[in-house]
């Protein structure tokens, strides 16, 4: 392969990867920011080309037409701005905005998306870089701007190929980084070109590690169709369920945001720890329950409340291991780490008899399994050995009705993320007012049900789920509330 110099540095002009998720193959990443005032669109299309001049992968393609993909370097800047004499709060197609007894109360608040003349779509906030035929991933990397009288959407797209949800907020991060003149780490091209990640992999484990057949965790190896044939099928069914769905033959998808205030959470995680340390009580192993814990046990238990009582739940979740990856402390290189995982719940009927305790505690100890270098390293080899191939995630009987899909973007802080110094005199705060990122399957397919959770500059989370109208049926007890257009 020839390559470029960048700053004495040799970069591949194109490349592979030893290891990858395939369920990321074809999927785009989107990381839309909504920031307090007008951002100088100069300014950060200057930082865009200093960005990429830095990492050239930030400037290249994904080559579809090798298998495994292949990436290429370059010095392409997409980017692209636009101005529109309109106030964010009045198009937007999201209400965000919360008052301070809910921001501040006990209860969740649901916020559905809003439509009608004057609303923008999220299709439009990422202009240019969203299709309803997406099957080609193009760039790996763009930025959308849009600029409102008081408020910039900044958009931020990457191939998932390239990265995972931590390498995306990596290189945001670093682009808000030079904004503020910080100088950036050396960048290097990805380890996993010449070597497998699994035999990266370092530490010991620190707890037993059942076999998956024994029940402690399920990796896709045990439920999943490998092939072209299943990925054309799913692709199929896909079609047919969104054609359906507008001629009233099928449900729906229904995107909407539930916001949990910080009281809640905190309320919640409290109550289950409690249960959780008078149901271990005694000499043993002690465990904490972590937010996301609490929250995905009460969403799961919401979602399928009036479900039938035989269906079989696998919760499936991103998880991330560059931490058993040893890398040098400054230098910087953009890959994906991460697996899908399935946590077995059992039947709708075996939940509707367990606390959310209960079901907290089942998620954790999944997790803690999950994080054992000897499981990571065994899905890795997994992962190699089907390199460059489509993969379907099965669930048991074939019903993805049972397979919600988890995904914790809370653990990235985008919300502390400060863009005033790209702010136009008199201007706004620079601040992050609100995180809308999206995960997109080929050709806009949606996978039902769908979480992903982001956090609140108040301290609380918003979960963002693509459900079916009988999924929602879980929530009706909760306010629905959308501020009418002004």
């Amino acid at each position: 392969m020839g390559s470029v110099e960048t700053a004495g540095l040799e970069w591949p002009n194109e490349y592979t990867l030893k290891s990858n998720e395939p369920l990321a193959q074809d999927c785009i990443t989107f990381v839309c920011l909504s920031i307090s005032g007008r951002l100088d669109p100069s300014l950060l299309e200057q930082k865009h080309r200093e960005l990429v001049k830095n990492w050239p992968v930030l400037g290249g393609d994904l080559v579809t037409s090798k298998s495994p993909y292949y990436m290429t370097t370059g010095s392409r800047v997409d980017f692209k701005h636009r101005t529109t004499d309109a106030k964010f709060n009045d198009v937007s197609p999201l209400d965000f905005e919360l008052v301070e007894t809910e921001r501040e109360g006990s209860k969740p608040i649901l916020r559905p998306y809003r439509t009608g003349d004057g609303v923008l779509s999220i299709t439009d906030l990422f202009f240019d870089t969203l299709s309803t035929l997406n099957l080609v991933v193009g760039s790996l990397f763009a930025i959308r701007v849009t600029l409102f009288e008081d408020a910039t959407v900044v958009a931020f797209k990457f191939s998932h190929f390239f990265v995972d949800g931590e390498g995306c907020y990596d290189i945001v991060r670093q682009y808000n980084d030079l904004l503020w003149g910080k100088q950036l780490p050396k960048g290097v091209p990805p380890p996993g070109i010449d070597k497998k990640l699994s035999e990266m992999i370092t530490g010991e484990d620190t707890a037993p590690v059942d076999p998956p057949e024994a029940g402690g965790w399920e990796y896709i190896r045990n439920w999943s169709q490998v092939g072209l044939a299943g990925f054309a099928r799913i692709i199929a069914q896909g079609i047919y369920q969104d054609y359906a769905a507008k001629f009233g033959l099928t449900e729906p998808g229904v995107e909407k945001h539930i916001y949990l205030p910080p009281r809640f959470i905190q309320e919640l995680q409290e109550s289950c720890q409690k249960e959780v340390d008078d149901l271990l009580k005694g000499p043993g192993e002690q465990v904490r329950l972590s937010k996301v814990d609490v929250v995905n046990a009460w969403w799961t238990k919401r979602i399928y409340s009036s479900f039938r009582d035989s269906l079989f739940i696998s919760l499936g979740y991103a998880f991330n291991f560059s931490d058993k990856i040893q890398k040098n402390a400054d230098e910087k290189y953009f890959q994906g780490h991460y697996f899908g995982l399935y946590v077995p719940l059992g039947t709708v009927g075996e939940m509707k008899t367990q606390s959310l305790a209960q079901i907290a505690l089942k998620i954790r100890k999944h997790v803690s399994v999950a994080k054992q270098p000897s499981v990571t390293k065994n899905n890795l080899e997994y992962l190699e050995s089907i390199q460059g191939q489509k993969i379907i995630p099965l669930p048991k009987g074939g019903d993805s009705e049972g397979a919600p899909l988890f995904s914790s973007w809370n653990r990235f802080p985008f919300e502390k993320l400060d863009f005033s110094p790209a702010l136009e005199p008199g201007s706004g705060t620079g601040k992050v007012l609100f995180n809308n990122s999206r995960i997109v399957l080929p050709l806009n397919i949606f996978w039902k049900p769908k979480l992903l959770f982001f956090n609140d500059p108040d301290g609380g989370i918003w979960c963002q789920s693509m459900q079916l109208p009988s999924h929602w049926k879980g929530f009706e007890d909760i306010n629905e509330y959308e501020r009418p257009i002004a």
